[in-house]
């Protein structure tokens, strides 16, 4: 990418088969969300899109949540100023695991992205 520029970099997520992750936006406050964040720095993050999610009746609740493998997109752009050469973008996704029996402990995963500023 070159200085100044902005691009979309696309993350696929897979969430194994009988499981799923909450939304980014669930329905109720005490639901934990799912959230990628990027380490400041290097390239300034202008937006994070999550797809839409589904809707999964669990006991009572209705919730919002992304199963199977879905994609999140981060549009960065690189500062008029930025280092050249090549990097690693590092982020974590926090997120909370389920079935429709349980939920997991709340998990962070770190991500890394390679780019090239030209």
């Amino acid at each position: 990418m070159k200085r100044g520029a902005t691009v979309t970099e696309t993350l696929q997520v897979v969430v194994q088969p009988g499981f799923h992750v909450n939304s980014d936006k669930p329905k109720d406050e005490f639901i934990i969300p799912l959230k990628l964040t990027w380490t400041p720095g290097l390239l300034d993050t202008k937006s994070i899109e999550f797809p839409k999610p589904e809707e999964l009746k669990v006991g009572s609740q209705d919730l919002l949540v992304f199963t199977g493998m879905f994609a999140v997109k981060t549009q960065f752009q690189a500062p008029a100023n930025a280092p050249t050469g090549p990097a690693t973008l590092v982020g974590k996704i926090h997120y909370q695991a389920c079935s429709s029996d349980m939920c997991f402990r709340p998990s962070t995963v770190e991500v890394k992205l390679p780019v090239v500023i030209e």
